[in-house]
């Protein structure tokens, strides 16, 4: 009853619909046009699997109409279905959560999404053995052309209409899960093998016991018959007999084998085509010393992947923002502060040296004198009228 209970809440999961799970019975709604036709009854659908119940709801049993139809629906199935992976990102914590804010504070952060496509096939295999039939559902995820086994929990998933898709178009993509897909069926082969061939090899046993006892016990008669202890049977009947007895043992040995005979079918039932985003954010940070800079982070949620910035200098990965007063990122690495104003610097804008103080300052701190060309403290220097143009004292 588990079993089949289990495969109820997935064959209509697979499908799209709306399953509400009850401790007696599912409740069955947002079912596909197509399998209410094909059942030839509407949705919704009360499911039970007591036949103390039956008169409540739609009966699932080993022998019932619904399962049936859910098998054969299985079988004549192969749609492609298109489904959406909702996301809530909150930008605000999100960078607060990757990011270590150093020198600076967000001023504006925004994203924007782009659109990238999993797919996930669903496979049927079929086991025959023994007079019974037994069959498994296997799931095979490929992101970007490789095997996956993503977490789903933290989407919101929402089940688009079904629509047509040309499967070719997805060739490359299954011939991936289909290779996977054997890995599955073949340790479930080797199972079930395994199983048939102990049960065979008992049964085997057990005929040639049998028919090795018969033959001892006419072989008996034989030698009675030979040595005149008993006449009342023919020699020449008991030996055609014995070859009776060996068709006979071959002959059920035959039918044992075909009996624990394996058989196996593996088929598509199910493309879903599953849309997920990836988020672009672009996050302004202004320093303490007034200087703001854009930077975008990348965010895949599916593989739980952040692209963070990168240092302007040395291109290492930050896991802090630290602005220099020059408008570059930097690391710990490749920071330093200027001599004069003792703000946050990197090398590029501390290659300057005051030809007065010889410090090496920003070039916040220091101007080029239009005369002498000498870089020097801004504090040594003198605007002109259009504030433009600066003229060290000693050539003033």
């Amino acid at each position: 009853m588990e079993q089949l209970r289990q495969f109820s809440i997935q064959f209509f999961k697979e499908l799209g619909s709306k399953v509400n799970e009850n401790t007696d019975y599912l409740e069955v709604s947002e079912v596909p046009a197509k399998f209410q036709k094909f059942y030839g009854k509407n949705e919704p659908y009360r499911i039970v699997f007591d036949k103390a119940f039956a008169s409540t709801g739609e009966l699932v049993a080993p022998e019932s109409y619904l399962l049936k139809m859910m098998k054969a629906y299985l079988d004549n199935s192969g749609d492609a279905v298109l489904t959406s992976l909702n996301y809530k990102l909150n930008v605000d914590s999100f960078i607060k959560e990757n990011l270590k804010l150093h020198n600076c504070s967000v001023v504006k952060a925004t994203a924007d999404t782009v659109h990238n496509f999993m797919f996930k096939f669903t496979f049927q295999t079929t086991y025959k053995y023994l007079n019974e039939e037994e069959k498994l559902i296997n799931e095979v995820f490929v992101d970007e052309g490789l095997i996956v086994d993503p977490d789903l929990s933290k989407f919101i998933v929402s089940n688009t209409n079904k629509k047509d898709i040309d499967i070719t178009e997805l060739r490359d993509y299954y011939s991936t899960a289909k290779d996977h897909i054997k890995d599955s069926v073949n340790e479930k082969t080797s199972s079930i093998a395994s199983t048939l061939d102990s049960s065979l090899s008992k049964e085997i046993s057990r005929i040639n016991s049998y028919y090795e006892q018969q033959i001892k016990e006419t072989d008996e008669q034989i030698a009675r018959i030979n040595s005149g202890a008993l006449k009342s049977k023919d020699p020449i009947e008991l030996e055609r007999q014995k070859i009776q007895f060996a068709n006979e043992k071959e002959l059920f040995i035959q039918n044992e084998q075909k009996k624990h005979a394996l058989r196996l079918n593996t088929k598509l039932i199910n493309t879903t085509i599953i849309d997920y985003p990836i988020y672009s954010i672009e996050a302004f940070f202004k320093s303490n010393a007034g200087v703001t800079r854009l930077t975008v982070i990348k965010f895949d949620p599916l593989k739980n992947k952040v692209e963070l910035p990168t240092c302007d200098l040395c291109k290492s990965s930050l896991s802090e923002i630290i602005l220099c007063n020059g408008n570059h990122l930097v690391c710990r690495n490749c920071g330093t502060r200027c001599e004069d104003c003792n703000e946050i610097s990197c090398e590029t804008c501390l290659r300057h040296q005051c030809a007065v103080t010889k410090r090496r300052i920003c070039k916040q701190c220091g101007r080029t004198c239009v005369r002498c060309k000498q870089f020097k403290n801004k504090r040594f220097m003198i605007a002109d009228s259009s504030g433009r143009s600066f003229v060290c004292k000693n050539c003033y």
